[in-house]
């Protein structure tokens, strides 16, 4: 398996909100954005990101584990402890996450909350996995918004459900048999607010077979556009 992290802090903020980590070896691999002042969104994503990596490698290295219990498990496990944080600190603080899971079996998890998104880009055709928690998607499910407006409209970054919000919250959760060749992208809107979704297609088809140039390139792009927030993506290929 070969995993490749990148993460930059754009070209407007000044610190870095995302945390992002893996494990190739037991196939997980975690991606959050943080949100809050006084730093209070770094250490939200970092701490969400620390606990879930913990439990879904507990839980793989036991086997025998339900995996979509075990992710929506860790992720409100996350939830938590990101509460605590914030009330123990008086500083209000939250994350989007995004979890992705293969079990030995061939079976992919993915596991989201917020804004921030997982794609699979299978036989040159790329198709994204999650849907936004943000008042933008919700008004274009409602048919209020078109997907070309949602893309310059004011409050597209306004999200609806995130961890460190309330102490319960509810995880989309979703599964597929995976298949040879399949290639997937986690990223922060850092990427998706500035890269359409036909480039990101096109670029990725066409690195490939070389993730590490895929992953800089992509960044590399944001900035271009603008880089008005911190940007990261995780490519996975099994």
């Amino acid at each position: 398996m070969d995993i490749v992290a990148e993460s930059d802090v754009g070209r407007v903020r000044r610190n870095n909100e995302d945390a992002l980590a893996y494990d190739a070896g037991r196939g997980i691999a975690v991606l959050a954005d943080g949100m809050g002042g006084l730093d209070a969104g770094e250490v939200a994503s970092r701490l969400a990101v620390d606990r879930i990596m913990g439990l879904l490698g507990e839980g793989v290295a036991a086997r025998g584990a339900d995996p979509e219990t075990l992710i929506t498990g860790a992720v409100q496990a996350a939830n938590l402890d990101v509460c605590n944080q914030s009330r123990e600190n008086q500083v209000d603080m939250g994350t989007t996450v995004v979890a992705w899971l293969l079990t030995t079996e061939g079976q992919c998890f993915i596991a989201h909350v917020g804004d921030s998104r997982a794609y699979r880009l299978r036989q040159g055709a790329l198709k994204r996995l999650t849907s936004d928690h943000s008042m933008v998607q919700q008004m274009i499910d409602d048919g209020i918004l078109g997907e070309a407006e949602a893309l310059t409209a004011p409050n597209r970054n306004v999200i609806t459900r995130a961890l460190g919000l309330n102490s319960k919250v509810e995880v989309d959760v979703r599964s597929w048999v995976h298949r040879p060749g399949d290639l997937y992208l986690l990223c922060s809107d850092g990427l998706t607010d500035l890269i359409p979704e036909p480039e990101i297609n096109q670029l990725l088809a066409e690195l490939a077979s070389d993730l590490a140039a895929a992953a800089k390139e992509l960044i590399g792009r944001a900035n271009e556009a603008g880089g008005h927030d911190n940007i990261s993506v995780l490519l996975i290929s099994p």
